[in-house]
């Protein structure tokens, strides 16, 4: 992972967690093995990695793909603060404060990750393929509509959360969730993300969270549901 210098202070400091640090090339790799391994599951990706061509297909090269998707939100990330995981890296929050971006938007580092897989990652026939299917699944993809929705003040948005495999039940994902938490209610924020999952759907709502838009599409089976946690007094 390239480094590059923090501008100024970041506002979130996280008690319980480490911020990655964009020169921590070691800690990136591991947190992206371990979150590319769990978004495997993610219905998401497992609809954009079906678009994949034939010679591609394989759970190898999938978990490769999963993995360097993971890999390029914490590139773009870590530089802006918005990157934390467990003091033992056994859970991943890529999420960041809005005040944090410093005037940008996630979806603007997220076109940045999409262009660093497309030219530095996939071969031309996976990237053409891929392309194809992202614009198909754009209507079951909207991560800006916290931006449209909170178009004053701060929030916290989950970009994405994984929790090791094998350290599943243990406590983890509270861990991890409750800093966030405490800090969105100290300050009076919201906290926003997105699911496709019932089982997750369900988790969510179990720590506060609940749908405020589903976003459809004739052309798929799934989903999106984008879900709020308003802050607790």
């Amino acid at each position: 992972m390239p480094a590059k210098p923090k501008l100024r202070g970041y506002a979130m400091e996280l008690p319980g967690l480490v911020t990655v640090d964009p020169a921590n090339e070691e800690l990136a790799v591991r947190l992206a093995e371990m979150g590319g391994d769990a978004f495997l599951e993610e219905l998401w990706t497992v609809e954009l990695l079906s678009a994949l061509p034939v010679g591609s297909r394989g759970a190898d090269r999938e978990r490769f793909l999963s993995r360097a998707i993971i890999m390029n939100d914490i590139v773009v990330g870590a530089p802006y603060q918005a990157v934390y995981c467990l003091e033992d890296a056994s859970a991943l929050a890529v999420a960041y404060l809005k005040s944090d971006l410093e005037g940008l938007t996630w979806a603007h580092l997220e076109e940045k990750a999409d262009r660093i897989l497309m030219e530095e990652v996939l071969s031309e026939e996976e990237a053409a393929a891929l392309a194809v299917q992202l614009e198909r699944m754009a209507p079951i993809s909207v991560f800006d509509w916290e931006e449209r929705e909170q178009k004053e003040g701060d929030f916290i948005h989950f970009v994405m959360l994984a929790v090791d495999a094998t350290k599943r039940g243990t406590g983890r994902f509270r861990k991890l969730m409750t800093p966030f938490f405490d800090y969105a209610d100290e300050h009076g924020i919201p906290c926003y993300l997105e699911t496709y999952s019932d089982s997750l759907q369900a988790l969510y709502e179990h720590v506060g969270f609940e749908v405020c838009h589903v976003f459809e599409s004739p052309d798929f089976a799934i989903t999106e549901r984008a879900m709020v946690r308003k802050p607790q007094k």
